[in-house]
């Protein structure tokens, strides 16, 4: 439905712009700040319509381009931290065999040092 919108606004400023250039054909002279020349106003008007499409694609797209860089850092950010935190963090029943086998050696070590002594 999106697409259908885009493409009759488009229909729409092509028709405006194309009544436009029709209305106004005489030759206007344009100032480059270095050169002046004499161009017909459909000319202007097309190129004038033709920059200012080419510059709103090109910042869209730049900030599509940084949208996805944002997106892609916080997911490897968040991916990141969550890997992390188990394995930073002992969990109760992880401590708890640890201290189940530290109190097996040292059960074992007074065992063996008590038959080592007899």
């Amino acid at each position: 439905m999106r697409k259908q919108w885009s493409m009759v606004g488009a229909i729409i400023l092509f028709l405006g712009v194309a009544i436009l250039s029709v209305l106004n054909v005489e030759p206007v002279p344009v100032n480059f700040g270095f050169a002046e020349v004499e161009w017909p106003l459909i000319v202007i008007i097309f190129v004038s319509v033709l920059l200012g499409a080419l510059i709103a694609t090109l910042l869209s797209t730049y900030k599509m381009y940084t949208d996805q860089r944002k997106s892609k850092h916080q997911k490897a950010d968040s991916s990141s931290k969550t890997s992390k935190i188990p394995s930073s963090k002992k969990t109760r029943s992880n401590k708890d065999e640890f201290d189940k086998d530290d109190s097996d050696k040292v059960s074992t070590e007074s065992h063996s040092e008590k038959n080592d002594i007899l």
